[in-house]
């Protein structure tokens, strides 16, 4: 383990080791995330689906009510299509300072990356329009199924009248 002021050890090879446990951080960080994100909003999207699944066929609905479940179920089934496309993997475009990039290196060929400084910065510009895209998608993901919930709602009320 190289120790920052240890008088043996070059300035230059601690920023290299700090540069390199950064961004394992940073992918690690992205997996754990992307894996959480899938997991949570899937869940979250699915249950009204699996509620409509069990409460609905072989029910009569009033025209109305039927057509709002559908526009409903629609919604629902779009909007977990969108979080799945939101977290599935882009493996295009391998940007220097990405693990994509990374991956197709030679070791010296990755020290030879973490050292050049505007490539961390174009790391990091990767990484938020990565991010953006995510949330972009996630925006629209919740948007759908706002829109889908409310129909669904209007169905169980016009079920009711």
């Amino acid at each position: 383990m190289i120790l920052e002021g240890d008088p043996l050890v070059p300035k230059e090879e601690l920023d290299i080791d700090a540069r390199l446990d950064a961004a394992g951080a940073a992918v690690l960080a992205e997996i754990s995330r992307t894996d959480a994100k899938s997991g949570v909003l899937l869940t979250a999207f699915s249950l009204p689906l699996a509620a409509l699944v069990a409460a609905v066929p072989g029910k009569p609905l009033p025209g109305l009510s039927a057509v709002l479940v559908g526009v409903g179920t629609v919604g629902l089934v779009v909007a977990m299509l969108v979080v799945l496309l939101v977290v599935r993997p882009r493996l295009g475009g391998h940007a220097r300072g990405s693990f994509l990039y990374w991956s197709l290196c030679t070791a010296e060929e990755l020290l030879a990356d973490l050292q050049a400084p505007a490539d961390r910065a174009a790391h990091v510009v990767h990484l938020s329009q990565i991010a953006r895209r995510k949330y972009r998608g996630l925006r629209l993901a919740s948007d759908i199924t706002a829109v889908a919930l409310v129909a669904l709602a209007a169905a169980l009320l016009t079920a009711l009248i």
